[in-house]
């Protein structure tokens, strides 16, 4: 049995045109990013009204697919770089593309090119395109941050600390994890399983704070309710999956996942995934006591300083 997956860390603008994309197309069902609600309408009233209705009732599924697309694109580097090659890739060369990967492929690949090429130009002219040059050079310092971290870390405790709490297991079909910075969909992270690879789309480190109070903040409003509490006083035993927590909290299973989301979010717990992107267990994540401790002693040690 392989005991130890490798890295690759990749960095595209095309990566990032991706998500942007899926973030607004499927906003109402993504309850967890930091651009909120007010940036969907802000950024549909930049939108052309006949595009914008399109996208409202959009059932484009292939974000996946697309990811694997880009990591073959010999010409990734730009945007126009990627829909150029993706406008002349035949149909059969699409299929080849994909297969070694993906167990299941549609059959009208060239529609989906098609619809696709549309969709990602329009949202590259009318969004994308104007995004500042700040946002895909964070991008990029993240990546060179990370690939530094490669030769410094183990594979599973890498990704684990740059998704604060996904823990990819190593299995015997795994051979490889991509690891993609992206910023549209922070705090979550996009993870997919592939034969033999998987992408993980994980959120750029937020700016510092540099407010004892707001980085603090969102740790002590995830802790301040006693079913959460009560999980973390459970998992403190040992690892436990979704219906064990279940059974002990009493809860509805959605109600249980949102909790778990939260913790996990929150850095508090890990998420372990066995080949699959549904967790099999859940385990604590004990740094986080230290977490929540400095956090607090800078509190309180700046009010202290400044007299308040």
């Amino acid at each position: 049995m392989n005991t130890k997956y490798s890295i690759k860390v990749e960095c595209s603008p095309a990566y990032e045109l991706l998500v942007s994309f899926y973030v607004y197309s499927y906003h109402r069902n993504i309850k967890w990013t930091d651009l909120g609600t007010a940036w969907k309408e802000e950024t549909r009233r930049r939108l052309p009204a006949a595009y914008a209705r399109q996208l409202e009732d959009e059932r484009w599924e292939v974000l996946h697919r697309m990811v694997l697309l880009i990591s073959q694109c010999p010409h990734k580097q730009s945007v126009e770089g990627f829909l150029a090659w993706l406008e002349q890739l035949p149909p059969g060369e699409i299929y080849e593309r994909l297969v070694p990967w993906v167990r299941s492929i549609p059959l009208d690949l060239g529609d989906i090119r098609d619809r696709s090429l549309y969709l990602l130009s329009e949202w590259n002219q009318h969004y994308f395109r104007h995004l500042p040059a700040e946002l895909l050079s964070r991008l990029e310092q993240e990546a060179v941050r990370t690939t530094a971290l490669v030769q410094e870390q183990q594979p599973i405790d890498l990704v684990e600390q740059l998704t604060d709490g996904m823990r990819i297991e190593p299995v015997a079909e795994l051979r490889q994890v991509i690891l993609i910075p992206q910023y549209h969909c922070a705090p979550s992270t996009i993870l997919d399983f592939f034969r033999g690879m998987a992408t993980c789309l994980y959120p750029i480190s937020p700016e510092p704070l540099h407010d004892p109070v707001g980085e603090l903040l969102p740790l002590a409003q995830c802790l301040a309710d006693e079913k959460r509490l009560r999980i973390l006083h459970f998992l403190a035993e040992k690892p436990r999956t979704l219906i064990e927590i279940h059974q002990q909290v009493g809860l509805a299973k959605s109600t249980v996942h949102h909790h778990i989301t939260s913790l996990r979010r929150a850095g508090m717990i890990r998420s372990h995934y066995v080949g699959d992107t549904t967790p099999a267990y859940y385990s604590l994540r004990e740094q986080f006591v230290e977490t929540v401790y400095a956090g607090l002693r800078r509190l309180v040690n700046r009010q202290v300083s400044t007299g308040e």
